[in-house]
């Protein structure tokens, strides 16, 4: 058998029981598109041939819809269980139960999470609203402020001081209470310190990168690092903000961002949060684009690692750097398990 052999035949083995990726726009991706069967036709096909188990789907508000974030929320919501109805092989999970049997009758599954508090203004109830229709993980913010925190700008420095308002105090120890997961992925420092201080739950980052290779506020420190490991959480190394400069965004830098979690807080601490999301930028206008780059960041995404079909391609590199196949189950599925048999 060929060494090329031998690493697929690796690659399939781990690949084989699915793979986790904790942060994918697919919601706000159904809200662009209008065709019901979007998800059957042109998302499935790649998450089975990069051989996704579970997803988690962002609702997501852009700026221009805030003045109605509850109703373009429950519309992304709607839309998400209209699109499964048109693939059979997907399903909307909600306990750690649930995702285990749908694994076990081959279907992928979706938990549904939210990236930034807006649909929910400053109404508690609502977090109890979303959490039946299947809302398992939230994350206060992203980089703008809101009525419950203040987000980590796409700079090495400049975000708000403060941390939490009440309404976010409240609402984090709500989550703790409902059994959703609280993320800390785009919080700022202060807010990032305030859910450690007032939680007790392992905590998650679903999608963000070391600031050590791009170092935004954006992204988490050495310290944060630290503190997700120590509380028994996992960081999701996300495929986008892997390098500020285009020659570096690379899958070995993406890797990098792996091995530098896991020098710091060990195997256990490290998971997937590819956050996707060229297929949203080939959609913008110029203008648009343009006005993205000027408020967050230019993203420079990876080619050979740009969608749910190219994740084998993270499996065959984390091999050719050596990782044995145990450490790799963890990055790959492992660690995220863990965390929704304890929280979900």
């Amino acid at each position: 058998m060929s060494n090329s052999e031998s690493v697929e035949t690796r690659i399939n083995r781990l690949h084989k029981d699915g793979l986790v990726d904790m942060h994918f726009d697919l919601p706000l991706g159904l809200q662009w598109r209008g065709d019901q069967d979007v998800i059957a036709k042109e998302f499935l096909p790649e998450f089975v041939a990069g051989d996704m188990g579970v997803l988690g789907v962002a609702i997501y508000v852009e700026d221009r819809f805030l003045d109605k974030a509850l109703d373009v929320a429950l519309s992304q919501v709607a839309r998400l269980h209209t699109g499964v109805a048109y693939a059979e092989q997907l399903v909307i999970c909600r306990t750690f139960a649930e995702i285990r049997d749908a694994r076990t009758r081959g279907q992928i599954a979706l938990l549904l999470t939210m990236e930034g508090a807006e649909p929910l203004g400053t109404n508690l109830e609502l977090l109890r609203i979303f959490y039946e229709l299947g809302l398992r993980a939230i994350s206060l913010t992203h980089a703008r402020p809101n009525a419950a925190a203040n987000g980590g700008i796409f700079a090495a420095n400049g975000s708000p001081a403060e941390g939490l308002t009440a309404f976010g105090r409240d609402l984090i120890r709500e989550c703790e209470a409902l059994g959703i997961m609280i993320d800390l992925a785009h919080l700022n420092r202060a807010g990032f310190e305030e859910i450690c201080s007032l939680t007790s739950k392992p905590l998650i980052v679903s999608h963000t990168n070391a600031r050590r290779y791009h170092d935004v506020e954006r992204n988490i420190s050495d310290e944060q690092i630290k503190a997700i490991g120590e509380r028994g959480g996992v960081i999701g190394i996300n495929a986008i903000l892997v390098s500020p400069d285009k020659a570096n965004a690379t899958l070995d830098r993406y890797v990098d961002h792996i091995e530098h979690v896991v020098n710091l807080i060990g195997t256990d601490g490290v998971g997937i949060g590819f956050d996707f999301c060229e297929f949203l930028w080939q959609q913008m206008s110029k203008t648009n684009k343009e006005k993205m780059e000027t408020k967050l960041t230019t993203p420079h995404f990876l080619p050979d690692l740009g969608n749910h079909s190219h994740a084998r391609n993270a499996t065959r590199r984390l091999l050719e750097r050596g990782w044995k196949d145990d450490a790799i189950e963890k990055f790959l599925r492992g660690n995220w398990m863990r965390i929704f048999k304890e929280l979900l």
